[in-house]
């Protein structure tokens, strides 16, 4: 059976009214769209259909229409199937031709500006697969998504941009936009012959792992490192004599908030199938962070890179993303395991203050790996039965 390609809307409604402190990152800045913001006198954003207006004229012109009441009847034809994208009281004051009027105005300016308005956007994937599929050159549009997620990741990783023939029913664009940081390769580092040895004489009882930020993983051996991929599922930890914690490059500038927390949104919808991916990560993050001290680790690593202000700006961002949020407990269990059987071995704080008191320094720090992996060579050898 096909997956539903609707999304009920509820969840950013309810999201909204809870989450007062973010209220504005719910609001759409630029130009009021969809029937969940027309008309409300909240909204900083004009609602004026002129601007909006001139894009239809222009999409239809672009597209080879010479009249745009051929292409608003496209929309018109799928208006009950695109009506059940919507919780039903938000669009009951409107009948079949002003909602279809509406959406077709709208989806043709989020066409024409998606460079700016990807997560102001609340109108269904579908209405925008319509238009597509009715321009004379479908690629061109698709192209401009694409082109447009790729720019506006969070992650900081630049990649080439790609159109890719996906078939996929996408609910919303925002789904689209969610897809491109959640796909790519998962990658991994083994730990060492040591490492591993290390990791299987820590704590491994089964009880909750908790650890109270990344000064103190530090202190402990365990160093933060970026991953090499903008997947935001590839947080790792390996070790060898000390911890590494790997992590994707993050962008963090005043548009970040909104981009995660409409996406925590979207997971949060009770029609949306998923793993809580985002809404995991920010959790983790959130754990990792506590202080400003916590955020300049990240930035001197070269996993954060901050635009936003000062470090103690980042760490109440994150704080304040992150409340009362609830993650799939399983996404990083095997990384928080591991480094609570790291933490938990006595051997591992006793490296990491032989590093920080003799060998913090480059050319001292080469006579500790020299050692170490003379003592790795030694433990990987095969050892003699005794007679």
């Amino acid at each position: 059976m096909a997956r539903s390609q609707t999304i009920n809307t509820k969840s950013f409604t309810t999201l909204t009214q809870h989450e007062g402190r973010f209220q504005e990152m719910f609001e759409p800045r630029l130009v009021a769209l969809s029937p969940l913001h027309h008309g409300k006198p909240s909204s900083c954003a004009p609602s004026s259909p002129r601007p909006k207006l001139r894009f239809a004229a222009r999409f239809a012109h672009v597209n080879g229409y010479t009249d745009d009441q051929e292409l608003f009847y496209r929309v018109r034809a799928e208006i009950g199937d695109l009506r059940k994208c919507y919780n039903r009281e938000d669009i009951a004051a409107y009948d079949d031709e002003k909602l279809a009027w509406m959406l077709f105005v709208d989806g043709c300016a989020v066409l024409c500006a998606v460079s700016y308005v990807v997560e102001e956007n609340r109108l269904p994937y579908k209405l925008l697969k319509i238009l597509i599929c009715s321009a004379k050159d479908p690629q061109i549009w698709e192209q401009s998504i694409t082109e447009f997620i790729v720019q506006n990741l969070m992650t900081n990783i630049e990649q080439e941009s790609k159109h890719v023939d996906d078939n996929k029913d996408y609910a919303h664009l925002l789904e689209r936009f969610r897809n491109q940081p959640l796909t790519g390769d998962e990658m991994k580092r083994d730990s060492s012959v040591m490492g591993r040895k290390l990791l299987y004489c820590g704590d491994s009882r089964k009880r909750r792992r908790t650890f109270r930020r990344l000064k103190e993983l530090k202190e402990s051996g365990i160093h933060v490192k970026p991953s090499t991929t903008n997947n935001l599922k590839n947080i790792s930890f390996y070790c060898n004599y000390l911890g590494k914690l790997m992590i994707p490059r993050l962008l963090v500038d005043d548009s970040m908030a909104s981009k995660f927390l409409n996406l925590v949104a979207l997971e949060m919808c009770p029609d949306f199938k998923n793993k809580f991916e985002v809404t995991s990560y920010l959790c983790f993050m959130d754990s990792l962070i506590g202080s400003a001290d916590d955020v300049k680790e990240l930035r001197v690593s070269g996993v954060l890179h901050n635009y936003l202000g000062s470090d103690q700006e980042v760490a109440e961002l994150f704080n304040k993303m992150s409340r009362d949020l609830v993650p799939d407990q399983k996404r990083y269990f095997k990384v928080t395991e591991d480094i609570h059987k790291y933490r938990t071995n006595p051997w591992t704080a006793a490296l990491a203050k032989a590093y920080y008191t003799h060998f913090s320094r480059p050319w001292t720090f080469l006579a500790f790996q020299a050692y170490f992996s003379a003592i790795q060579a030694y433990f990987s050898l095969p050892q003699k039965s005794s007679p």
